[in-house]
């Protein structure tokens, strides 16, 4: 596979994280260094783990995951968003958002779903060993700086602009599930 398909392919799987980590940490407040880059990883990590795992995978579940990945995107995804537009609708302090563990996790598993299944389709078209490698790694790589990236928007965004900025997040993580269903 050209690099260019490679880098082209690893933009386009980071492009949710970026989203999603936009959408997500409005509630975090002011951010340090360690928490951009830790929470960031874990988009990353989840993201190339999945993209990883669907080419090892290869046909054994390429029908599996094919079928339920959106519908999994969807709900965890509403879930968060929902949670969060609740929030600031109500204007209380409790709130989705990407400060625990937990919730990082649920919110990187939900953006990397279609990972696996892209892996897989890959595996199929025989992609080698090495290009799976760099895609993997160049995968990583991008969703860390993606995200990184929608972190450090996202909270101040929600710093100057509150419940607004929770509703909004909420929002863009309900859109993104939808339109993983379609």
């Amino acid at each position: 596979m050209p690099f260019i398909e490679i880098l082209l392919l690893s933009l386009s799987l980071s492009a949710d994280s970026f989203v999603v980590s936009l959408g997500g940490s409005v509630t975090l407040g002011r951010v340090n260094v360690w928490k951009v880059f830790s929470t960031a990883s874990v988009f990353g990590v989840v993201q190339a783990a999945c993209l990883f795992t669907g080419w090892i995978s290869g046909y054994s579940i390429v029908a599996y995951v094919s079928r339920i990945a959106p519908y999994i995107a969807l709900v965890i995804l509403s879930y968060l968003g929902i949670r969060m537009i609740v929030s600031g609708l109500r204007g209380d302090g409790e709130s989705v958002d990407l400060s625990g563990f937990r919730k990082m996790m649920l919110a990187a598993i939900a953006t990397s779903i279609d990972a696996i299944a892209v892996g897989v389709s890959l595996a199929m078209g025989n992609m080698s060993s090495g290009d799976a490698a760099v895609l993997t790694v160049l995968t990583l790589l991008i969703t860390i700086m993606a995200s990184s990236a929608g972190i450090v928007l996202g909270s101040a965004s929600g710093r100057k602009f509150g419940n607004a900025a929770k509703i909004a997040g909420g929002a863009i993580l309900v859109f993104i599930g939808c339109r993983a269903l379609f």
